[in-house]
């Protein structure tokens, strides 16, 4: 007899088209750290009298579909979550960019390296991939830019060029989306310095905000490989989504969803399920600003954004319940901070209301093209409690509460940066 261990686990999700009903065609796999979403259905003692002192058969009662889901916080496939939680965003593709810095005007016989073509600078007489160089830097940069824009070369076309600041010759690739991140740049000579051994920060924005009048409802598959046993959840709500930063670890969401009914299967309902390429965030990446500026000094920070689900517990025949309907939304909070200046306390004690922005932004080269970044527009502060205990560092801990901005009608603007084209 085979045995379910959570390594052979999987997690297949789907949009639904029509609530609680399982969608057809071939759902999304997900990586995931645990699940206790499950359905419950108490059994009732009965209350019979006359009939003796034995027990009688007791009455089942209604069906409960509800857990949490913790999921990875991780560059691709947490833009599925987020549309589950705010609704469908607004998906924008961004170029690749970059550029070469020069310190001095190129000498003769100094070359840049553009997508594996060697570019040449020359005292006079340029032709093919060369440039004449100018009187100083700043008219040789503008001949430069002027000479690559009008190449023909096929490497050289998918760029266009152009002079920053009389310093810098920059390349912005002319397709929107991830593609410019392979387009190679390099110098070869020490007095150009290019930014990156490619361009960078191409992909696309997918910003999520809150409010949104009605949000998706989607079926999700939790399967034990081994059994085999598929239990289906239709009927799917994503009520609220917490998270936590902190110094080091992974980087975890935790998802409380409300579902209508599930349904066990001895295979998976999922077809042949697609899947991205998972690309994790660490709490390495974690930064926390206020008003734009960085804030030091914070130890720790945990969100919850809630979207006050309620089950509509309607009388019918199987159970079930009838819908799940969002409410009022509800921000909240908490930053701990190691006491070293007055700037959150004055604002608690003025009750200023404050821009706070919590992002993931990865390392290196990929710090420009997968970045995640919740704001939260007004946030308010509680006068903290700082007491001192110990001959250790002082700690002080602020509970926050995010509310409606007026002037942005919205709360919370989530962006998510990444290759994925769109979210349907």
């Amino acid at each position: 007899m085979s045995r379910s261990y959570g390594s052979a686990a999987t997690l297949l999700a789907l949009k639904e088209v029509t609530y609680g009903t399982k969608p057809s065609g071939n759902w999304e796999k997900f990586a995931f750290v645990s699940s206790d979403l499950s359905a419950e259905q108490n059994l009732l003692s009965s209350d019979l009298l006359g009939q003796g002192r034995e027990p009688r058969a007791p009455f089942r009662d209604v069906i409960n579909d509800e857990g949490n889901l913790v999921v990875p916080v991780e560059g691709r496939d947490f833009g599925r979550w987020l549309q589950f939680l705010l609704g469908n965003p607004t998906s924008v593709g961004v170029a690749a960019t970059g550029d070469i810095t020069f310190t001095a005007n190129p000498s003769a016989g100094h070359t840049i390296t553009i997508n594996g073509v060697v570019w040449t600078f020359v005292a006079s007489g340029a032709t093919g991939t060369q440039t004449n160089i100018g009187a100083n830097l700043n008219a040789t940069l503008t001949q430069l830019a002027t000479d690559l824009n009008a190449s023909v070369n096929a490497s050289i076309t998918p760029v266009t060029y152009a002079n920053v600041g009389g310093t810098k010759l920059g390349f912005t690739h002319d397709t929107l989306g991830a593609v410019g991140n392979a387009f190679t740049i390099a110098s070869g000579n020490a007095n150009g310095v290019a930014s990156g051994a490619t361009l960078s920060g191409g992909g696309y924005n997918h910003t999520f905000v809150s409010g949104a009048a009605s949000l998706p409802s989607f079926a999700a598959e939790i399967g034990h490989v081994n059994v085999p046993a598929y239990f289906v959840h239709t009927g799917c709500m994503l009520n609220s989504m917490a998270l936590n930063f902190q110094r080091s670890g992974s980087a975890n969401a935790t998802l409380n969803i409300i579902a209508q009914g599930e349904t066990r299967f001895t295979s998976t309902q999922g077809g042949t399920p697609t899947s991205r390429v998972y690309k994790p965030f660490s709490q390495f990446n974690g930064s926390i600003k206020r008003n734009g500026t960085s804030l030091a000094n914070i130890t720790g920070a945990q969100f919850t954004y809630s979207n006050g689900m309620q089950a509509v517990p309607t009388i019918r025949n199987d159970g079930l319940i009838e819908a799940v309907d969002p409410t009022i939304i509800n921000v909240n909070g908490s930053i701990d901070v190691r006491f070293a200046d007055t700037t959150l306390v004055d604002d608690a004690i003025n009750n200023n209301a404050i821009e706070l922005e919590l992002a993931y932004k990865l390392a290196g080269l990929d710090g420009n093209n997968f970045s995640l970044t919740w704001t939260f527009h007004e946030v308010y502060l509680p006068r903290p409690r700082i007491p001192v205990s110990g001959p250790g560092g002082v700690q002080a801990s602020f509970n926050w509460q995010g509310v409606y901005d007026d002037a942005l009608s919205k709360s919370v603007t989530v962006v998510l940066k990444n290759d994925v084209t769109s979210y349907p």
